[in-house]
């Protein structure tokens, strides 16, 4: 539930929000929320998923440096 000061002309971003009685920022809120998120096993499986990513690109992109390699050796054998 969100509640717009009364008295002030606030922009929305400092709208409060309440929860377990007390009156809070929706930023602080949120903020809060998300470090629950990563604290558990979400961050795990964050980590892991970019290391997987980073190791496909890592192998992919020696894959085509290994390619590109053998056909220049072939077209330099080919040139003598």
């Amino acid at each position: 539930m969100s509640n717009e000061p009364k008295g002030t002309d606030r922009p929305a971003s400092t709208r409060h929000h309440q929860g377990s009685g007390k009156l809070r920022h929706i930023r602080s809120e949120i903020r809060t929320r998300l470090r629950r998120l990563l604290d558990g096993g979400l961050r795990r499986r964050l980590r892991a998923l970019a290391s997987t990513a980073g190791h496909g690109i890592v192998r992919g992109s020696t894959g085509a440096l290994g390619a590109s390699g053998t056909a220049w050796i072939i077209w330099w054998i080919q040139q003598r």
